[in-house]
């Protein structure tokens, strides 16, 4: 392939990879990220904190326990947790938590949810009241 065609070639392959959300990141700063000096997992690499495709079952279950249990013991784990949560970071054990258990954590639950209540007659969850409704059986 000629080195002009090869290089069309890789500009249209690569338009079609997706890219990373960066939106939510807090930036270049240095103190947005010197925390992560501190993390017990610095030196440990990326596979005990993020499954590869596919993993199930209890061999998930044994790898997150392996990483929470380094969360543990972490000196910055709320931090880690803080910037998971705040970035909205899709994979991984952040901060001691899984990415369904962060999730479960940025959706608001039903005790805290506001109650919906309608004045009768208004309507509300169960939709309008219509046991005063003139003319219609009860």
């Amino acid at each position: 392939m000629s080195r002009s065609a090869s290089s069309t070639a890789t500009s249209s392959a690569s338009s079609r990879v997706p890219t990373t959300d960066v939106s939510r990141l807090p930036g270049p700063a240095v103190h947005h990220w010197d925390w992560q000096l501190r993390a017990a997992c610095r030196e440990l690499g990326s596979t005990r904190f993020f499954h590869p495709a596919g993993e199930r079952g209890e061999d998930r279950e044994e790898r997150d326990a392996a990483a929470k249990r380094v969360c543990a013991g972490c000196p910055v784990v709320e931090a880690c947790l803080e910037h998971a949560l705040r970035t909205r970071e899709p994979f991984g054990v952040w901060g001691g938590k899984t990415e369904e258990e962060r999730q479960a954590m940025r959706r608001p639950s039903r005790a805290r949810r506001p109650a919906t209540t309608a004045p009768k007659g208004q309507g509300g969850p169960g939709g309008p009241d219509r046991s005063a409704t003139p003319g219609r059986p009860r």
